[in-house]
């Protein structure tokens, strides 16, 4: 048994799975700003000499392939998403199991290689509700706005398994699959009368001098059996903005958990440029 020091960086664990948002955020408003705008003319010189046809009767007229594709966009985000957030509670799983062994202080090398080679594989197997349900049962961890998660991850269930037509697979008792997302809401409040102005668009503002806050907002959608999911554009990053807060809150009960340990929880040091 030989003494272990092991250096934890929370922030760049943070920073690894909000990245990955960032990067569905700047792909997602692309491509949506892409099929709004893109012309037939652009659609036939893409296609170039590959004009193959499996059932040419069938074809979309150009606005019907503009809606399809705005369709599937919403299943590509969703997967993406809950995919990249089961990555990042894969890391989170083994990070608990990383501070349990090093509050021990000492490990061996087949502690060592259980905890770094045959748990990240465990974890990964893991389906994703059980994954938020282990980080709870195991070590105590239960990160906010789970339900919103799970909600998430039962609309990717359906958008990619069934093509977002709901059915019993995915409906609760009441015959309802119902979507939970958190958003933001951007408020000018006056100093001097506390009148408040929300901010939907760019220009607008009081008649006083005033600050800028942002308010978490909840939004809920339910879909009946038969039901084809389309979400709009506010759904689709309300998503991302959901999981962000999902993230934040992971990280935060990571390191409460490790100081629970007894563990010494370094703060990054701010750089000046």
């Amino acid at each position: 048994m030989e003494a272990i020091k092991i250096d934890l960086n929370f922030e760049a664990l943070r920073g690894k799975y909000f990245q990955k948002l960032q990067q569905q955020l700047d792909v997602i408003s692309l491509l949506i700003g892409g099929a709004r705008a893109v012309t037939l003319d652009q659609v036939n010189e893409a296609k170039g000499f590959q004009n193959f046809s499996p059932s040419a009767n069938t074809v979309f007229d150009h606005e019907t392939a503009r809606r399809k594709a705005l369709e599937w966009l919403q299943g590509a985000l969703v997967r993406d998403c809950i995919e990249a957030t089961g990555l990042f509670l894969d890391e989170c799983l083994t990070t608990c199991a990383v501070l349990e062994l090093s509050k021990k202080g000492v490990a061996n090398i087949i502690e060592l290689k259980h905890v770094f080679e045959k748990l990240p594989i465990q974890h990964h197997k893991i389906h994703f509700p059980e994954k938020i349900a282990t980080l709870n049962r195991k070590h105590g961890i239960a990160p906010a706005h789970t339900e919103f998660v799970i909600s998430l991850n039962k609309l990717r269930a359906c958008l990619v398994h069934r093509l977002g037509e709901v059915s019993h697979l995915d409906a609760n008792e009441n015959g309802i699959l119902v979507g939970r997302w958190l958003s933001s809401k951007l408020v000018l409040r006056g100093l001097e009368t506390g009148t408040e102005l929300v901010l939907t668009g760019p220009g607008g503002g009081l008649d006083e001098e005033s600050h800028l806050e942002m308010h978490i907002i909840e939004h809920t959608r339910s879909f009946k059996i038969g039901e084809v999911i389309d979400l709009s554009d506010y759904e689709m990053f309300s998503t991302i903005f959901t999981l962000w807060q999902f993230g934040v809150s992971c990280v935060e009960k990571l390191e409460a958990y490790a100081k629970e340990l007894g563990l010494t929880v370094n703060q990054p040091v701010a750089q000046n440029f």
